[in-house]
């Protein structure tokens, strides 16, 4: 998704325009897991290899095993049943 502003900016020679600026908003997901497990599957269709962060229930972060897919889901590796959220970005 993109936004398009207009800026107005002034050259040296004292003369003003109107240019546009485009802000692209990166995609990001919010994967909730109520019940835990060792494996989290994520279906994200951000079309990308994202960043993971990882928190449990109590907001602790953790660093789990990521395996990537494809550009549209990955999956999350722990040592033994977790529940939390994943932030991808």
């Amino acid at each position: 998704m993109s936004t398009t502003m207009l800026q107005t900016v002034t050259l040296e020679t004292g003369m003003q325009g109107v240019i546009p600026i485009t802000a692209i908003a990166d995609a990001h997901y919010t994967h909730e897991q109520t019940v835990a497990s060792a494996t989290w599957t994520v279906t994200h269709n951000m079309g990308k290899y994202p960043s993971v962060s990882v928190v449990d229930t109590g907001d602790n972060v953790i660093v789990p095993d990521v395996e990537y897919i494809d550009t549209n889901s990955l999956t999350i590796l722990f040592s033994g049943a977790t529940a939390g959220n994943a932030y991808l970005n």
